[in-house]
């Protein structure tokens, strides 16, 4: 009993320094790519000096630098999705509340932001066949506050996933004005915009679908 419990524990402690050294790593990738260089700053010779092991190392856990920031990324939809708990669970503000969360991550996280959501990747999630197919998280969350809206009277009946798009990307084009600096104003004070303006889009949805007929 002694030899197998002893084998057992030799087997297990690997794995777990492994996957240990593992997260040192994509905490370390976060780590820089909040830096000035954003994702461009992160290569493996730099991971590996932030983590105290050699550049080798770190291909035995990652076959190259696509895979590394696709896993660090990866576990960031988990932090942006609490972002937007936090934000629906507010009740100072109107309308799509939710939708703070989207700001306050992008502010809060703008390199991390501009790589997962503004960057031409293999990975990245598109539209209509990722995206419809509930591949987002991010969008998934907007999507379900949407189809409630359209159900409860809210918003008119229309596309889901077309209407739900639109809002994101009227949001997306706010913030990235704001964090390229082509509208400078304080961080609060763009807030306040930001919601003023997604607002006046669903307002303007809850009217219902353009009548193309009518030129309206």
């Amino acid at each position: 009993m002694y030899t197998m419990r002893k084998c057992s524990q030799q087997v297990r402690m690997p794995r777990t320094i492994k996957a240990a050294t593992r997260q040192r790593i994509l905490a370390s990738v976060l780590k820089l790519m909040e830096g000035p260089g954003g994702a461009q700053g992160v290569t493996m010779r730099s991971v590996a000096t932030s983590v105290g092991l050699t550049a080798m190392a770190i291909y035995k856990h990652f076959p190259d630098r696509e895979a590394l920031l696709r896993a660090a990324t990866l576990t960031e939809y988990s932090r942006l999705g609490k972002y937007f708990e936090r934000a629906n669970a507010r009740t100072d503000i109107k309308g799509l509340r939710g939708m703070l969360g989207y700001l306050d991550y992008a502010c809060d996280h703008p390199q991390v932001f501009r790589y997962m959501f503004a960057t031409n990747r293999k990975d990245a999630f598109t539209y209509p066949v990722d995206l419809t197919a509930g591949k987002s998280p991010t969008l998934n969350i907007l999507h379900s506050v949407v189809a409630r809206m359209m159900e409860e009277g809210t918003l008119a009946q229309d596309d889901v996933f077309e209407t739900s798009l639109a809002i994101w990307a009227h949001a997306h084009g706010l913030i990235t004005l704001y964090l390229s600096e082509r509208i400078k104003m304080p961080r609060m004070t763009f807030r306040d915009l930001y919601m003023r303006s997604l607002n006046r889009l669903v307002d303007g949805i809850r009217r219902g679908p353009c009548n193309a007929a009518n030129g309206i």
